[in-house]
């Protein structure tokens, strides 16, 4: 099952070097994702990212940044984004560009024609957010559609090692990790590789 962390929405120190770990350790996919998008930071934590796992790397903000790191072909459209540039006429991928957003009920599906997945949750009270009822707390016999259509499906929210099983049950495509890597950061890497086996093994 695919693993997809989101970076903690705060900057901290060092963050580029273990961002650089968590490739090492398998990471697949990063979505860089700040609070206060302030675009000179932004800027300089890409720059401290290996280029060779740009390609690896979607932005949340900022994608004119793909100008200055062509590299970067992963674009992220946030639900709200989404919603306020459809009617003009969201880009199409150019390229080899891959654009994911957001969603909170499957109906929304069904407009994602464009996009090669989406984030769906919170899946289970949020890890991060305290106060944020995961879907799968308030229905407990959730479960996706076995057949549907249009982009993959990665759940988000409140996942940790103990849930992996869990969110393959309900037929998602992958899952997402924010607070379990980053609420305590000297076990960052460990977390990662933990949920990595895990869905890997299961696989």
């Amino acid at each position: 099952m695919e693993v997809i962390v989101i970076s903690d929405p705060l900057y901290f120190k060092a963050e580029a070097r273990l961002i650089n770990q968590l490739f090492e350790a398998g990471m697949p996919i990063f979505h860089l994702r700040k609070v206060g998008r302030n675009r000179a930071d932004y800027a300089a934590l890409l720059g401290g990212i290996d280029e060779d796992y740009h390609d690896r790397l979607a932005l949340h903000q900022f994608h004119e940044l793909q100008a200055d790191f062509p590299l970067v072909k992963r674009l992220h459209y946030p639900e709200q984004l989404r919603k306020e540039l459809d009617a003009k006429g969201l880009p199409s991928p150019s390229g080899n560009d891959v654009l994911s957003t957001s969603i909170h009920h499957p109906d929304a599906l069904l407009e994602l024609t464009r996009f090669e997945y989406t984030f769906y949750g919170p899946v289970f009270n949020s890890l991060s957010k305290p106060g944020y009822t995961g879907i799968a707390e308030a229905d407990a016999g959730f479960t996706l559609p076995v057949k549907r259509t249009g982009p993959k499906i990665i759940a988000l929210g409140g996942i940790d090692a103990g849930k992996v099983n869990a969110v393959r049950a309900m037929g998602f495509d992958g899952l997402a990790l924010l607070g379990a890597v980053w609420m305590d950061k000297e076990q960052a890497l460990n977390r990662f590789k933990l949920i990595k086996d895990k869905c890997d093994s299961d696989d």
